[in-house]
């Protein structure tokens, strides 16, 4: 199968599934990986017009203490409580991302792989720019303790946060492929590395 390069893989999941961690183990093995959340931080960081419109829509009062940069914790707060801001936030930023993003698969030419984090890839529908979808997912339990842990959140808060995407199980009924990201991670190294080896002896 001759396929043009790079082939690209969308690797999504809901908050605290491991997507991160997944994209650390792809790192290491040398594929080159896009973090859509750090194309967000840099669209909102620099004078652009995201950062302008977004700060329109929900007044300065999502600024931190200097009054010149989003804060994403306060943005957070609001848009997880209130349905309508966070679909107008995704309008504002989704189109800007896909296109970064892009951006930055077609600087890769070179490479045979790229991986491209993307939690809402669904919730998005941009299931198309990628040549094959990996849904990451873990136990509830697990989740949940990861959550509470990393950002110390409360569990009603991490409820509203998972209800605000897709269920991990129709994410997973989505994707071509499901790594489960429960155990350890040398467990989770293995399931990427299988389905590497199975994915490289179709496109090569």
């Amino acid at each position: 199968m001759n396929t043009p390069k790079p082939f690209v893989i969308g690797i999504t999941g809901t908050i605290g599934s491991g997507k991160s961690a997944v994209g650390s183990i792809l790192e290491e093995m040398g594929i080159p990986v896009i973090d859509t959340d750090k194309v967000v931080h840099e669209l909102f960081e620099d004078e652009t017009p995201v950062k302008r419109a977004v700060i329109e829509r929900f007044g300065k009062t999502i600024l931190d203490m200097s009054g010149q940069n989003i804060d994403r914790k306060k943005l957070g707060e609001i848009i997880f409580a209130d349905e309508g801001g966070r679909k107008d936030l995704e309008s504002i930023v989704h189109p800007a991302v896909i296109l970064d993003t892009r951006r930055r698969v077609a600087l890769n030419t070179d490479k045979e792989l790229v991986a491209v984090l993307s939690p809402l890839l669904f919730e998005a529908n941009v299931q198309d720019e990628y040549d094959q979808v990996w849904a990451i997912i873990a136990s509830e339990a697990v989740l949940r303790e990861r959550l509470s842990r990393r950002d110390n959140l409360s569990a009603e808060l991490i409820t509203q946060r998972l209800r605000a995407q897709f269920s991990q199980e129709k994410k997973a009924s989505l994707a071509n492929v499901t790594i489960d990201n429960s155990g350890t991670k040398e467990e989770t190294k293995r399931q990427v590395e299988v389905n590497l080896d199975k994915l490289r002896a179709v496109i090569r």
